[in-house]
């Protein structure tokens, strides 16, 4: 009884409630629909990502998601849909919604294919009006192709050098820097497989292949929650995904490369694939020196997709990298004789291989549950290695046969689930989970022992990430949000020993007190924290917005490397018992303007960034094959400020943009030791401290057959340490030092110039092409890569060294058929 009694007080309320409710979501349910789909491209069937679909009536739109995907709920009753791309013809569809519907709609191009169009930084033109996002801009194959390049190769990096905030140290160097971050501080992803060395031939060039590519996202302000794991950037690739309506190819053939890309259909519509291969054949002109014929120096690219479209609601990707460098150099030398009271001599000779690989695939799957809720689950795998090997034919006691081979390597396996709900066109949810493996093999070096080369294996390390996030998407009128949290964990796995130092005392290897050795899969440390990202957009009107963003990163894996390029051989190790995770928070402020006709574009921003357990290194470090690199690291914090302004000029025959950039990029090591300090334990700049950038690209339209493109760049020359005296210590010579980047390379600049002439294609005709012909810095200026210090007439004597100092022309026939 005092059970029914309760319950019979509770049940009005209860009924009431009930009710509320369903009158609620009743209401909303009976007033709104959804109409949902994917948008393609018509002569290939190729997904078209950030297409904008919206209603003329209320106003409310969405935007295609990677895959094409979108979903825009609507009020009941009839709408005027207008589908645009830029590059294409709009579509206009009128429907009458009285029920959730699904619509797969595909544009047909206009004069412009889809490659030919530009870069951007939203969708429909360079406006940064539209992006929540600070500092993030797109960028599309066109325009890359568009810019002069060295020896006429498209290039990834160098379109990336040409947009505000991102440097490199030199002519040359590997990857990039962004807003003063290291070059390990950019994820680099393609196809979401992480990328952990971006260049061929030592940095001149990228292994991205533009033929494969079907667009790029650099974040650099605001960075979505569902990336992380490094500090600085993301550079998001997305490989084409193949002709689903028929075969087609295209290429180049340029003085010192080549690259062919072939697509279609397996069954049309539903299955496709792509291959796309790049060699270069520097090779092939060496038998023409005497001193280099025997000598082989060469990249190739190998890029590859399946596309499988199951039905409706499910798409299976399988995409796929396979790239390397090989060097082959032989040498001979002259060696005693084995007989003493003999002068004759004896040939040897040594053979040097040295090869470094990027390998990647991606296993995807797209489903749709229903009309509102999206979901893509990753499987990735990806490796970078390179393998040192030295073969010594001997000649004798004096040049005894040897050989030997040196093998490092990491390896990623990653899993990620993704879902995207949308809640009404104005709201939108995202979550997931990351979970990263990690292998890292510093070195493994084989020899054979009886001649003096013992095998030697450096410590394996493995490490743990796993990153649950989620994003929330909100606009209220003149109001925007992009809000999201990232929860990061990792953990340092055995099996490893680990060494424990005299705290008294600077870390040696002399000061080691003990050693703790951790089983297989056992945690020796681990780190955490929250990474929260926040982004706001305010409107002034349609053509003025006023942007505010927050950002937290934090970095569990670092490059160890004190030279000022990257090499192939530096290597990468976890964050772990004396290494602790990179912890970067940035801050951004922006404001940007188009003119009514959309003809001009202005942006400018502002940023802060605090660093904290950054690795430096001590004054003389020694990494060099080095089981205990902690000895020679030091923990630092800094910071990095800056302002960038950007003017694009977006229709017309002449087309391009020019940017400027301030910046300071300072650090400053923390140690309990004075004498480890660098620079006393002031602050220093940085390596990547370049405070005036400028860079201007133009693009002019001379006619329908011929255009010329041009680029220049100006940047004050980053920071170095010069030799200052010399010494003599047990009768050897030795040179005493400035302050840590104490001084400065000159600056460095120059000019791009290339011209294309596109001949008339023949409508009967299927084969069309263009000629490319340019001048990579065309004054001949000779811009400082680094500076070295020798004694001249008993006189220190420093002097320059540049990489490319001399004029460099070049012609590429590209085709397409």
């Amino acid at each position: 009884m005092c059970f029914r009694y309760k319950h019979n007080k509770n049940k009005p309320m209860k009924n009431l409630l009930l009710s509320y409710l369903l009158l609620l979501f009743g209401h909303s349910f009976a007033q709104n629909h959804s109409i949902s789909g994917t948008i393609g491209d018509q002569a290939s069937g190729e997904t078209l990502l950030g297409a904008t679909i919206y209603s003329k009536e209320s106003g409310k739109g969405a935007i295609t998601n990677e895959y094409g995907f979108y979903s825009l709920t609507l009020p009941k009753g009839k709408h005027t849909i207008v589908i645009s791309y830029l590059g294409y013809q709009d579509v206009i569809q009128e429907i009458d919604l009285q029920a959730n519907q699904k619509i797969n709609l595909e544009l047909a191009a206009t004069d412009n294919e889809l490659e030919e169009v530009v870069i951007t930084t939203n969708n429909t033109s360079k406006s940064q009006t539209k992006q929540v996002i600070a500092g993030s801009i797109n960028l599309k194959p066109k325009d890359i192709k568009q810019l002069p390049a060295l020896l006429g190769e498209p290039d990834v990096t160098r379109a990336i050098l040409t947009q505000p905030g991102v440097s490199t140290v030199g002519e040359g160097a590997s990857g990039f820097n962004v807003r003063g971050g290291n070059i390990d501080q950019n994820l680099i992803l393609l196809d979401e497989a992480p990328i952990y060395n971006s260049s061929h031939v030592w940095g001149f060039f990228s292994i991205f292949n533009t033929d494969a590519i079907k667009d790029m996202q650099l974040y650099k302000g605001g960075i979505p929650a569902r990336f992380g794991g490094r500090a600085s950037s993301v550079l998001d690739i997305r490989q084409r995904e193949g002709n689903s309506k028929k075969f087609k190819g295209e290429g180049g053939i340029g003085l010192l490369f080549s690259r062919l890309t072939l697509e279609g259909p397996i069954k049309k519509d539903n299955l496709s694939f792509l291959v796309s291969g790049r060699r270069s054949y520097f090779d092939l002109f060496f038998p023409l020196f005497k001193s280099l014929k025997k000598n082989k120096v060469y990249f190739y690219d190998l890029n590859s997709k399946l596309s499988w479209k199951i039905n409706d609601n499910n798409k299976l990707f399988v995409s796929g990298y396979f790239g390397a460098d090989v060097m082959k150099l032989k040498f001979e030398n002259e060696v005693e004789s084995d007989d003493p009271n003999s002068t004759q001599t004896k040939k040897s000779s040594e053979e040097i291989d040295f090869r470094w690989k990027n390998a990647t695939t991606t296993l995807r799957w797209n489903h749709i549950f229903f009309d509102k809720l999206f979901m893509n689950v990753s499987g990735i795998f990806s490796q970078y290695n390179y393998v040192l090997s030295s073969k010594n034919s001997g000649g004798g006691p004096a040049g005894s046969a040897s050989n030997f081979k040196w093998k490092s390597s990491i390896e990623n396996w990653i899993i990620k689930p993704d879902f995207t709900y949308y809640q009404n066109a104005d709201t939108k949810i995202r979550f997931g989970f990351n979970s990263t493996l990690y292998r890292f093999t510093p070195a493994k070096i084989s020899g054979n022992e009886t001649e003096g080369i013992n095998t030697v294996k450096f410590q394996t390390e493995k490490g743990l990430e796993l990153a649950p996030y989620i994003s929330y998407n909100k606009k209220w009128n003149k109001f925007s949000m992009n809000a999201g949290v990232r929860y990061s964990w990792f953990g340092n796995l055995g099996a490893n020993k680990v060494s424990f130092y005299d705290p008294t005392i600077p870390q040696t290897v002399s000061s080691i007190t003990g050693t703790k050795q951790y089983k297989s899969n056992q945690f020796s440390k681990t780190y955490s924290g929250f990474e929260p990202r926040i982004s706001f957009k305010y409107d002034l009107n349609n053509r003025k917005a006023i942007k505010l963003g927050y950002n937290r990163m934090f970095q569990y894996v670092h490059l160890i490397s004190n030279s000022y390029a990257t090499l192939p051989f530096d290597i990468w190790k976890p964050a772990g018992y004396h290494v602790k995770p990179l912890e970067v928070n940035q801050i951004s402020v922006g404001y940007a303007y188009d003119t009514p006709e959309n003809n001009y574009n202005f942006s400018v921003e502002g940023y802060a960034k605090n660093f904290k357990n950054l690795v430096e290194y001590k004054n003389g470090a020694d990494l060099f094959l080095n089981d205990n690199l902690e000895t020679q690291l030091l923990s630092a914090n800094g910071y990095s400020y800056g302002i960038e302004l950007g003017a694009y000029k977006t229709k017309g025959k002449l087309t391009g943009n020019v940017n400027y950039t301030y910046s300071e990029t300072k650090r400053k090591t923390i140690t309990n030791f004075k004498s480890e300090n660098i620079n006393n334990g002031e602050y220093y700049p940085s390596n990547y401290d370049r405070p005036h950038m400028f860079n201007l690209t133009t693009n002019y339209a001379l006619n329908k057959k011929w255009s010329i493109s041009g680029f220049f760049t100006y940047q004050t020359g980053r920071p170095t340490t010069y030799a200052t005296g010399k010494f003599i210590a047990n009768g050897n010579q030795h040179f005493t030092y400035s302050n840590r980047n104490a001084f400065r390379l000159k600056a460095t600049h120059r000019l791009d110039l290339s011209f294309t002439y596109t001949p008339i294609k023949k409508p009967t005709r299927n084969w069309s092409g263009n000629w490319v012909f340019g001048v990579y810095n065309v004054y001949s200026h000779k811009n400082a890569f680094s500076v070295y210090s020798k004694l001249k007439n008993n006189q220190l004597k420093t002097f320059q060294y540049s990489v490319i100092g001399a004029p460099i022309p070049f012609i590429t026939y590209n085709f397409k058929f």
